[in-house]
């Protein structure tokens, strides 16, 4: 299961760097086409640099997850026993999955009143909005897996999968 999680975790990571590349494209283009006849620059290019963007930002997320690497407070959390530090890890745990739940059932809420609606962007390029909100529960989904990782790995006594377990 490890290798299956460490497949996707990598797999989500090409994603993600071939979507800032992608946006840093065509972000150059827009700067490019202010100089250039109006043919360069488009009025889609700004909204689909966001979209990107927070495609990206939102799977990064997940990956951040995976290797404990978002900003937590511990210094109180590090003075207590193990058993204290584990049930705490398994509240916070138990929180974050709750919320991950919350966030992809409302989340997909959304995109399914955009596709019923067919709501669409006012650029000429009329891109269906369900495209860009689809990007929260999906993100929500693979923290949602990640999580239940690490709560397997807290269970099962291992330690949690760390940004240097992952960059071989």
């Amino acid at each position: 299961m490890k290798h299956a999680l460490d497949l996707l975790d990598a797999a989500v990571g090409i994603v993600v760097a071939a979507l800032f590349v992608a946006a840093l494209l065509l972000s150059l283009a827009g700067v490019a086409g202010r100089y250039v006849p109006n043919v360069l620059a488009p009025d889609w290019i700004g909204e689909v640099v966001i979209y990107i963007v927070i495609w990206a930002m939102l799977l990064g997320a997940a990956r951040v997850l995976r290797r404990s690497g978002h900003i937590r407070v511990d210094f109180l959390l590090d003075r207590f026993p193990p058993t204290v530090r584990l049930a705490a890890e398994l509240l916070s745990l138990v929180i974050a999955f709750g919320l991950s739940v919350f966030l992809i059932w409302s989340g997909w809420q959304v995109v399914t009143e955009a596709m019923m609606w067919d709501e669409r962007s006012i650029s000429t390029l009329r891109t269906p909005l369900w495209m860009y909100y689809v990007a929260l529960p999906v993100s929500f989904g693979l923290q949602l897996v990640f999580l239940l990782e690490r709560a397997v790995d807290l269970v099962a006594g291992r330690s949690p999968v760390t940004a240097s377990d992952l960059t071989d």
